[in-house]
């Protein structure tokens, strides 16, 4: 293994503690929201941010440490800097854990999923920007081909991270002007961006799969980037509508939604074509979860992602659900279950690539990728009959905002058991994880010191290997010197 992917070890490991964090969180938030008048520590608009905040930083912070793996590998070198990659970890979590914080104080700035104080944002770009550099800087002195398709999506992804979020780190006069740009993270964060990387990083791990052809995949990788490109940018226009742009946009948004869900059905179309059946059946335990997880995240992108968002996005349809939980059934299937599951699949591959996995653990880790399927989907039902609802006595029954939330407290209730179940299951493979670092403390969190260290152990067993071998071959060397003069000699005394 090389040193840039010992390094990343210690990514995966706080991402699964960001997200067994934010599991009791959100289960907080829809007790809230089922019960308001319960005392709560925390005020409802805190818990809020946090819990939008929370959802969109950690699968981030993972899928950094992820492409810095899954990078080098497909580069097939170190990363040009490892001190980068340990100073883009301690930036990067320090940020989060500031931001977290700090929207627990209340210290709120009003734009939802970007009410971190603004200059703790700057912390988000430098991590961001940081990634980026230690990216090109390998791409450029790899001896791969340049074309690799995996490298290219990853760089284009983790490029335009930068490009979309950079503007939001000014202020604008004008409101509409500071919405449009905040749907450059809210949507094309989630619909290009990470799409990209995901992409990339997902390609790189199922190409070590028995039968898969790099060629293959690599056609299906730019066939995916052109459509993403293409789909992301305007199929964001239904959100450009809703803050104030005009009435096309809501068109071109939905237009452009129909086809975002083809770059999924391609990489998976390119898997099942060039994988056997009979290859998943002998896979190991690591790999069967790992697997599980990548199917799941695959299954919600078709549906949650794609189908439903491109449902939402009709202009007919997307006039009476907007703002309603339906929206919010879409946000929980499209992030987490298509990102969340991908960066803990992704990251469990990691974490288990050293460290044994027993049988225990592997049949608990099933057990919580169930719970947390099964409780995404309970929850994201009640979500979408509860909004369902509210538009229907909204808009037709024409009932007041109490009288329907009166109405939907049922659904409510179900979305909470649907939300202790997925705790449940966050809870069970946090634990996993952290149970595995408590005995492997030193191999998940190395010191620069330490890998040098051991790099310098190698080199020396290299070098004292090839001395034995030199050594070696001089004495066979001087065997068959004398071998040939004694059959010399015994020619000629025939």
């Amino acid at each position: 293994m090389l040193l840039s992917q010992k390094l990343c070890y210690k990514y995966v490991v706080l991402t699964f503690i960001f997200f067994g964090l934010q599991g009791i969180v959100s289960t907080g938030g829809a007790l809230d929201t089922a019960f308001p008048d319960l005392p709560n520590p925390v005020p409802f608009t805190a818990g809020r941010s946090f819990h939008l905040n929370i959802s969109i930083l950690w699968p981030l912070f993972g899928i950094t440490g992820i492409v810095y793996y899954f990078f080098s590998r497909e580069a097939g070198r170190e990363m040009y800097s490892l001190k980068l990659i340990e100073a883009n970890f301690w930036v990067f979590l320090v940020t989060i854990v500031t931001i977290l914080g700090s929207l627990v104080l209340g210290f709120n700035e009003g734009i939802e999923y970007l009410e971190a104080w603004r200059p703790l944002k700057l912390g988000i770009a430098v991590s961001i920007s940081l990634l980026f550099y230690n990216l090109i800087r390998t791409y450029l002195v790899a001896k791969v081909p340049k074309s690799r398709a995996t490298l290219v999506s990853i760089l284009a992804g983790s490029f335009t991270l930068i490009v979309f979020f950079l503007p939001n780190l000014l202020r604008y006069a004008h409101p509409v002007a500071e919405e449009f740009l905040k749907f450059w993270v809210v949507h094309l964060w989630e619909e290009l961006s990470l799409e990209l990387i995901g992409t990339g990083v997902l390609a790189a791990a199922v190409l070590n799969l028995p039968g898969m052809q790099r060629s293959v995949i690599e056609n299906v990788i730019y066939l995916d980037i052109t459509v993403m490109v293409l789909t992301g940018v305007l199929a964001t226009g239904h959100h450009y509508y809703w803050a104030g742009g005009p009435f096309y946009w809501i068109w071109i948004g939905g237009a452009f939604s129909t086809i975002q869900v083809v770059p999924a059905f391609l990489l998976l179309y390119a898997i099942g074509k060039t994988v056997k059946l009979q290859y998943f059946f002998q896979l190991g335990q690591r790999e069967k979860v790992v697997m599980v997880m990548i199917a799941s995240s695959m299954f919600y992108h078709i549906f949650g992602a794609g189908l439903l968002g491109f449902l939402m996005a009709v202009p007919a349809v997307n006039k009476y659900i907007h703002g309603t939980y339906i929206t919010s059934a879409h946000s929980h299937l499209a992030v987490f279950g298509v990102f969340g599951f991908l960066v803990l699949a992704l990251g469990y591959y990691i974490f288990f690539s050293e460290i044994a996995l027993d049988t225990q653990s592997y049949r608990l880790s099933l057990l919580g990728v169930f719970c947390l399927n099964a409780g995404l989907l309970v929850m994201s039902a009640a979500l979408l009959v509860a909004g369902g609802l509210q538009s229907y006595l909204w808009y037709v029954a024409g009932l007041s905002v109490g009288e329907t939330n009166q109405g939907i407290f049922p659904w409510l209730l179900l979305r909470l058991v649907g939300g202790l179940t997925y705790t449940t299951g966050s809870s069970l493979l946090t634990y996993i994880i952290i149970k595995k670092v408590w005995s492997n403390f030193a191999l998940c969190f190395p010191s620069l010191a330490m890998l040098e260290q051991q790099r310098t152990i190698t080199l020396q067993e290299l070098h004292s290997g090839f001395q034995q071998v030199h050594t070696a071959g001089s004495k066979l060397e001087q065997v068959l010197r004398q071998t040939k003069l004694l059959l010399d000699k015994y020619r000629n005394l025939k």
